[in-house]
């Protein structure tokens, strides 16, 4: 009876003891969350080396980290969203103020020929305009997930050539006769998978590019279900293509060039949307940008 007395008191004081030091491991968590910075990256421990007491450590600590990593978020997206103010601001503005000064020479103006250019100008301007809307309307778009593109096997060759021919004068204007390598594929050995009118958006913003930044080449080629745009860019070393197809991204920080800064991204983004992507390079003074379109099975 003795032994038992005494094994009973031993198992209390253990039992005791034990719940003294699971209350001061509470009170200790208690005490660091209270102390603890939102923006801390302290993590709890236990000495407590229960299963429930190690499961709720754990736990605690993976909500700490998901409100860490929330609160990143959205710090970036904060930023993020005045970047893009502020590109909008200036992107915006230019065209607006170019057209507003234009405007009010052309009130003053009694020559008819430089009325003429003045309209010229204006007009220009305000294409400009709608140009940068356009884009910005296809690019809220590709940032939802409920838009779908609906796609199907395309030829891109002849859409290439359309394309081509509405930037004519511009081409002709900038010295550059484009390069195009198409291998003549029988069936549908040439076909890409994806659509016309998003075929269309995408040579038409690579072209721009080309005119904007490139040099005096321009090369085209197809390679299976590759397209790439290959030329020389001034400034090449400034072209980060780990952002380039970043929105608003720029290699020229002072946005000293014209356009809207979400070509590429749109690029980019159109091709995510259709299943394939866009990847750039640079090597040798010479940019490439390669769409990868995805390969599907044929339909029987």
């Amino acid at each position: 009876m003795a032994i038992l007395c005494v094994i009973l008191a031993a198992a209390g004081l253990f039992m005791l003891a034990d719940r003294l030091r699971c209350e001061r491991q509470l009170v200790e968590w208690a005490r660091q969350l209270a102390q603890t910075e939102a923006d801390s990256n302290l993590r709890l421990c236990t000495n407590v080396r229960s299963r429930g007491f190690l499961r709720a450590c754990r736990a605690v600590n993976e909500k700490m980290e998901q409100g860490k990593q929330t609160r990143i978020a959205l710090e970036n997206a904060d930023r993020e969203l005045k970047n893009v103010l502020s590109c909008l601001s200036h992107d915006i503005r230019t065209p607006l103020t170019g057209a507003a000064g234009y405007l009010q020479l052309l009130w003053q103006e009694e020559d008819a020929g430089r009325r003429e250019e003045y309209f010229r100008i204006i007009r220009r301007r305000l294409s400009d305009l709608e140009s940068l809307l356009e884009e910005l309307f296809l690019f809220s778009k590709l940032n939802s997930a409920d838009y779908r593109i609906a796609c199907g096997y395309v030829d891109p060759f002849p859409v290439l050539c359309d394309v081509m021919a509405g930037f004519y004068d511009s081409l002709t204007q900038a010295g550059i006769e484009p390069v195009l390598e198409f291998a003549q594929m029988e069936g549908e050995e040439g076909l890409v998978y994806a659509s016309g009118d998003a075929l269309r958006r995408i040579f038409s913003n690579l072209l721009q590019n080309a005119l904007r930044y490139g040099g005096d080449r321009l090369r085209i080629f197809q390679d299976g279900s590759r397209i790439g745009f290959c030329n020389p860019v001034r400034e090449g070393e400034a072209i980060d293509t780990e952002r380039i197809f970043d929105r608003f991204y720029r290699a020229d920080g002072a946005r000293s060039t014209t356009g809207t800064g979400l070509g590429l991204a749109s690029v980019k983004g159109l091709m995510q949307k259709m299943g394939g992507d866009a990847a750039a390079t640079f090597a040798e003074g010479e940019l490439t940008i390669v769409l990868g379109f995805p390969s599907l099975p044929r339909e029987k």
